[in-house]
């Protein structure tokens, strides 16, 4: 009878060892659950800086490129180096303008021709 308490006794035991392994094994899974969380996070925010710095980054490349760019056109406005290039391309387009014209004037004039002059008729 003893041996049979005994060994009820030791049921028991381990029955409690049971719960307790378990009740600790929870609380573990818990807070790994807590610092994967938390690791999680900080590698999203880790991230999210990340693609911020790229980005900034190439914000300033652009940047320095428009400033570049600016000064480049700066340069070559005070220089007049702009003025004298309007000037040309407003030479050319003038003479472009006067082509057309000069275009439009004769084919007014064929047109106006065609009308004024009579038909002429075939002799047989």
């Amino acid at each position: 009878m003893e041996e049979n308490k005994n060994t009820e006794q030791d049921a028991s035991k381990k029955n409690s060892l049971l719960d307790k392994a378990e009740e600790v094994a929870g609380k573990i899974s818990e807070k790994a659950g807590e610092v994967w969380d938390k690791v999680e996070h900080k590698t999203e925010e880790a991230w999210n800086k990340a693609k911020n710095s790229e980005l900034a980054d190439k914000a300033k490349v652009k940047l320095e490129e428009l400033k570049g760019d600016a000064k480049h056109l700066y340069e070559q406005a005070k220089s007049g180096e702009l003025a004298d290039k309007a000037k040309v391309k407003l030479e050319g387009l003038k003479e472009d303008a006067k082509e057309l014209w000069n275009k439009v004037v004769d084919k007014l004039d064929n047109e106006e021709s065609k009308k004024t002059t009579p038909p002429k008729e075939d002799s047989k």
